[in-house]
């Protein structure tokens, strides 16, 4: 069999239906080898899942297009978990590789006719690996910030688009011709020998009766002939590959008992502890599937294929609509428009699958939702627009945009279209904005599937905490031993989400620890985590002096205070992005500086009392913190901003004033004091970045001390007007957004402001 495996390899001999067959079957393994494998890391057991990759790839014959994207797979959660840049460059090295393997796998299937799926032709899935590797290293390009890289990946992404459009071509088709995919029912695995014992009445890879001894699979995508019906050793091998297919759809494949028996309902400790024991007689040992998307009798490529293109094309619309402007006018140029609801649902559609497509999908749901600051703003629940006036205005766009032209642009907004036909009708505009117990069922089936992994834990823990439930997300990251986590780029993560929470909860001292104790095991930003420590002691402090903390522990948090903020700079050029500080290491090293030239101008003999506005409500900011906190916490955060009195506060320096303004203004709409919140960010804030003449037009006033807040303010100033007006509010909101778009300066934070405010004027633009 390796044989004719190693021939198909160099392309050197015309293959009998029976060769064809074998190899089909072994493709079909091969895949779900890596599946596995993927799997294992997604369980924090990366040792097992880079050892059968490994055994993998020293037997004849494997498929090596699928296992180099595994592990390029790997590697790009783990860079993009961290953004460390060895490890951004280890995975695009892997990723460029199952690039070029793809093509060549892609020209051989092609060249053999090797048919691997009865709705697609030959190659189908290799088009899909070779998209899944240029999107995803199209991506670490994106992230690494420069210019150059951003270019590059703009390349990588339009190869994406193109070969997407081809296989959105062929779904086109194969669903005209078998329709829409029924609902299959919850399946238990067979047990071996159950199918040649009759005892089965549907396995997709078993005998169709005891007398002829003859079967059939779903993997092989054609009639089998008589000699192979009856071939024993084939039958074998495909019920082989069956097994693994249901091991896999009801997580039994990684070495955990059933993940029917750890399946909530709800999210926090309270479900967690209140969980059925494995011992119990309620527990279930057979393989049933969480859910009645999964079907068992969907062959292993045609399931790859389906899930690959939902994620992938999904990601890539996303992706798009969210640029920052600078890149987002070049693919514009383009034609690359990507529309955020189509690329949601299609993503939302991924996470139906039970393989790695679907857990990337629910990961990037989860960051954009529920992430350390979440793309959709909350408070922005816009009803969105009507399906009919969605539909009239997305025709419109495209006769726009393509001009009846049959070039490149009109095929790449064709594919647009057809992404639209293959889109979930349930998943509606206002479901997509606030998915609600959609996705806290779909995390609870991860947390089931991967009872190991501290990453999904870590994602139950933000969902609890966008819903302002912080004390019970320290206390469930608190559950887990941080030693314990395999995964270091995991554990980077929980240590670091959890002393935000912290923040958000004024728990100032555990917050520094935590920040500081990243020093020792994470490769990211030193100078960031001993700023930010630095400016917790310095809260401490303040809350000392107003008789909020223990005062005996001032003397010890001003020591703390002034050691660390004033250090952080000393960490620069250490550890650094793409051979560049972070964005965030140069806002703190202008904060430093910024801090030092005050004291020396007033001349104060205490640094801290250089420090006006409090440096840690800025970082709570940018986390999402205020629309996290609950009234009391946010009452603490309103004394802080207001009471607290220094030197470098009692000056009342303008830039300060407006800076402490701000947060306060956003303090008190979470307060629901929205009225008086818009009047002081009016006349505190905005009057003091932009004027607007007689034609209602907007002059910027060009200040340049702490340059994120001043589009940031009129971003805000948005929300107000919605929350004040309502509907009829949307045209002054949409106003704002673009004044603040129009803010298009290249300053430190200018992505991530950036995105914030392109999602809510997208959201505006859509409503209803």
């Amino acid at each position: 069999m390796f044989k004719v495996l190693n021939a198909f390899r160099g392309s050197q001999v015309t293959l009998s239906q029976e060769e064809k067959t074998r190899l089909i079957l072994k493709q079909a393994q091969d895949f779900e080898l890596a599946l596995q494998a993927m799997d294992y890391v997604l369980d924090d057991k990366a040792e097992q899942g880079l050892a059968l990759l490994n055994e993998s790839d020293r037997k004849d014959g494997v498929d090596q297009t699928i296992n180099v994207l595994a592990r390029g797979v790997i590697e790009f959660l783990e860079a993009t978990l961290s953004f460390e840049p060895e490890e951004m460059k280890i995975a695009s090295a892997t990723l460029a590789r199952a690039e070029a393997l793809s093509l060549k796998s892609k020209q051989r299937a092609e060249k053999d006719q090797i048919k691997s799926s009865s709705l697609y032709p030959p190659g189908t899935v290799y088009a899909v690996t070779y998209t899944e590797s240029c999107l995803l290293h199209a991506l670490l390009m994106l992230f690494s910030e420069s210019m150059m890289e951003a270019a590059k990946a703009v390349l990588k992404l339009r190869k994406a688009y193109h070969t997407l459009q081809d296989i959105l071509q062929q779904i086109k088709k194969a669903n005209k011709k078998s329709g829409v995919r029924s609902k299959f029912r919850k399946m238990k695995m067979e047990e071996p020998g159950a199918a040649e014992n009759g005892q089965t009445e549907s396995s997709s890879a078993s005998f169709i009766s005891s007398d002829s001894k003859m079967f059939e699979s779903v993997d092989i995508p054609y009639e089998l002939t008589p000699e192979e019906q009856k071939d024993k050793e084939l039958l074998e091998f495909a019920e082989n590959v069956h097994r693994m297919r249901v091991k896999r759809l009801s997580g039994a494949h990684i070495d955990n008992p059933p993940a029917i028996n750890r399946l909530r309902s709800d999210l926090g400790m309270e479900s967690l502890s209140s969980m059925t024991g494995d011992n119990s007689d309620e527990a279930s040992t057979e393989h049933v599937f969480l859910s009645d998307d999964l079907d068992a009798s969907q062959a292993t490529i045609d399931e790859f294929v389906h899930s690959g293109v939902n994620l992938c094309f999904g990601i890539l619309q996303v992706v798009i609509s969210l640029l920052p402007p600078t890149i987002g006018a070049v693919l514009s140029a383009i034609g690359f428009r990507g529309s955020r609801e189509d690329g949601l649902r299609l993503i939302w559609r991924a996470t139906k699958e039970r393989n790695v497509h679907g857990c990337i999908g629910l990961l990037a749901l989860m960051f954009y939702y529920d992430g350390p600051f979440q793309f959709t703003d909350d408070d922005f629940d816009i009803p969105a627009v009507s399906k009919s006036r969605k539909r009239a205005e997305s025709t419109t766009l495209r006769k726009q945009q393509t001009g009846g032209s049959s070039s490149s642009l009109a095929k790449t907004m064709s594919a647009l279209s057809i992404g639209s036909e293959l889109l979930d009708e349930e998943m509606d505009a206002p479901t997509l904005l606030h998915p609600g117990k959609i996705l806290v069922n779909a995390l609870l089936q991860s947390r089931a599937l991967f009872p190991n992994s501290a990453l999904w834990l870590l994602n139950e823990a933000r969902m609890l905490s966008s819903r302002g439930k912080l004390r019970e997300a320290v206390q469930l990251m608190d559950s887990i031993d941080v030693k314990n986590i395999h995964m270091r780029q995991v554990k980077v993560m929980m240590v670091f989400d959890r002393a935000n929470t912290l923040v958000h909860l004024h728990e100032y001292d555990r917050a520094a620890e935590d920040l500081l104790s990243l020093v020792e095991f994470s490769d990211w930003s030193h100078a960031l985590y001993t700023y930010y420590a630095g400016c917790c002691y310095l809260e401490s402090y303040r809350m000392c002096s107003m008789g909020l903390r223990d005062a005996s522990k001032a003397a010890d948090y001003k020591e703390k205070a002034l050691k660390y903020i004033f250090s952080a700079p000393d960490h620069l050029g250490k550890k650094t992005f793409k051979a560049k500080n972070l964005p965030l290491d140069r806002f703190m090293l202008r904060k430093v500086e910024q801090f030092k030239k005050t004291q020396s101008a007033m001349k104060l003999a205490d640094p801290l009392d250089a420090i006006a506005t409090s440096p840690v409500h800025e970082l709570a900011y940018f986390y999402n913190g205020y629309n996290r906190m609950i009234p009391e916490d946010l009452e603490i955060a309103k004394t802080m901003l207001t009471e607290y009195k220094n030197p470098a506060i009692e000056a009342r320096d303008a830039d300060q004033e407006l800076l402490r303004n701000l947060l306060l203004s956003l303090t008190l709409r979470r307060l629901g004091d929205i009225e008086g919140g818009c009047k002081l960010l009016d006349t505190e804030v905005l009057s003091k970045i932009i004027t607007v003449d007689a034609n209602d037009e907007c002059v910027y006033i060009q200040k340049t001390e702490d340059p994120w807040a001043y589009p940031a303010a009129l971003y805000e100033r948005a929300l107000f007007s919605w929350k004040l007006k309502g509907m009829e509010g949307l045209p002054e909101s949409k106003k704002w957004l673009q004044r603040a778009e129009g803010y298009a300066a290249d300053y430190e934070l200018s992505a991530r402001i950036g995105m914030k405010i392109k999602a809510a004027l997208d959201r505006v633009e859509h409503s209803a």
